[in-house]
């Protein structure tokens, strides 16, 4: 008996010391805000955000080491997001949020599953891209692994992107055009993209031999003292052959130990990027939206990469049209209010734009020798700094002489840019003062006006703003030069 509390003492203090270090922590945040800060990278504008599902099926969630690839960001699930993290302890995690007799509908999601839908939790927003392809990263994991692999049990989480012709799930099987699900990604469909934490099996628990207890012989008073003692306290119970789940060893050996330790679901995917091509300058919605399928036991969720929303220019999209460099032109939030950039700067947008592919493009003259254009000259700053150092002082002198040597054939051009610390109002007036700053070199050089002066603030990166040395890049006037 002591034996047994004593392990139990040390279990207990185990597990509430695997709590205190758990790699996965859980916060409550304010959906709205934390879509206006946090999720979008760069090239993308977002508004109009909604969202719908228990309060403690969306969070926010940081992981630390190797546990969740994607280790900062936004999670929704199919139940309570707060017992997601924790050392694999249970192969059924279950945390049903709705009434069972009430299922809900969503139109996107019906045409993906034919079951009913439980416990729906989803974010919305409109948004503007920058550039010709929108992308994030994501990760999926389920409790409904290994069992339901197969079955009409497969909860289901899509993201929809749409316009007002047409909507399209981008959460797709990577190289194929079927949904992310457990039955497409498992340890046997596309198991590259699968990563196994599933400690458990069954295992059959034997009968076993009925205690016997050694005849003694006792005193009236014994004996009643005796059967008090045996009724409080703890007595092994002979039962039958019986099936139960229980951790396996060998199993356990096979998996991730830290994402064992502090992850629940039973299997998740490796990081995957939703990728769409879309129109520039154009408003957009997309929905991230997750739910139970046929019951609303075993909990899913989808992790959202923090600031991995961004827009870029592709020339590799299949059939690439070519479009204007409009960003520092327009204000994007006139675009969410409903207006058409046509509307905002005529003109500007092609009207009946051509591909810039190879079977269209133009074959440069073979009787002229080929021009080379003044190199970029670019501008460092220190964060949130618009003063300009000695030695980036030196960079504006040749950007002056090489204007002076070719005023005749270029132009001179400015732009600014920052990193993405701060709101896009603040970094476009911090991109302004630092164009300021550039220009007013180069006036007192004789390098006269600069013909066209723009900012950016920071929807067009140099690098990955995620890192230190990326944002060091990004904080930046390029001073360059376009042939007249």
């Amino acid at each position: 008996m002591k034996r047994r509390r004593y392990l139990l003492i040390v279990l207990l203090i185990g597990g509430l010391a695997s709590l205190c270090q758990a790699q996965i922590r859980i916060s409550s945040a304010n959906i709205d805000n934390w879509v206006k800060s946090n999720l979008t990278g760069q090239g993308v504008i977002v508004g109009n955000i909604a969202h719908h599902g228990n309060p403690v099926s969306q969070a926010t969630f940081t992981s630390s080491g190797n546990v969740l690839q994607v280790q900062k960001g936004l999670v929704l699930s199919t139940g309570n997001v707060y017992n997601i993290s924790g050392f694999n302890s249970s192969y059924n995690l279950s945390a049903a949020l709705g009434d069972f007799s009430k299922s809900e509908t969503d139109g996107g999601l019906a045409k993906l599953v034919n079951g009913a839908l439980y416990d729906i939790s989803y974010v919305e927003f409109d948004f503007v891209p920058m550039g010709n392809s929108v992308q994030f990263n994501y990760q999926f994991g389920s409790d409904e692994y290994p069992e339901y692999v197969g079955s009409p049990y497969n909860d289901v989480f899509a993201f929809f992107i749409s316009d007002e012709n047409s909507t399209s799930n981008i959460a797709l099987v990577p190289g194929k055009s079927i949904p992310v699900s457990i039955n497409n990604i498992n340890a046997r469909s596309d198991s590259a993209y699968f990563i196994d934490n599933n400690p458990f099996a069954q295992s059959v628990i034997k009968r076993q031999s009925p205690q016997v207890e050694e005849k003694v012989q006792r005193s009236f008073f014994g004996s009643i003292w005796h059967g008090i003692k045996k009724l409080f306290s703890y007595q092994e119970e002979a039962e039958g052959d019986r099936v139960v789940v229980a951790p396996d060893q060998n199993l356990v050996k096979k998996l991730s130990l830290p994402l064992y330790r502090n992850l629940q679901f039973d299997g998740i995917t490796k990081k995957l990027v939703a990728q769409a091509y879309v129109q520039p300058y154009k408003k957009y919605h997309l929905k991230i939206i997750i739910s139970d399928v046929s019951d609303n036991i075993y909990d899913s969720g989808v992790f959202i990469e923090d600031r991995s929303l961004t827009a870029k220019r592709d020339t590799t999209q299949p059939g690439f049209v070519d479009y204007p460099d409009l960003v520092g032109k327009f204000d994007p939030k006139l675009i969410l209010e409903g207006k058409k950039i046509e509307d905002i700067l005529p003109g500007q947008m092609p009207s009946n734009p051509e591909p810039t592919s190879s079977s269209s493009a133009k074959p440069a003259p073979t009787n002229r020798k080929a021009e080379t254009s003044p190199q970029d000259i670019v501008v460092y700053f220190d964060f949130d700094r618009s003063d300009i150092s000695s030695a980036e002082m030196e960079k504006i002198r040749s950007a002056a002489a090489l204007s002076n040597q070719n005023k005749a054939a270029y132009n001179l051009l400015v732009t600014g840019h920052t990193d993405n610390k701060g709101s896009l109002d603040y970094n476009y007036a911090l991109a302004k003062r630092r164009n300021d700053a550039v220009i007013e070199v180069l006036m007192q050089l004789n390098a006269g006006s600069p013909a066209s002066v723009v900012e950016k603030a920071y929807l067009e990166p140099a690098a990955d703003n995620s890192t230190d040395t990326g944002r060091s890049r990004n904080r930046r006037v390029v001073i360059s030069f376009k042939k007249k």
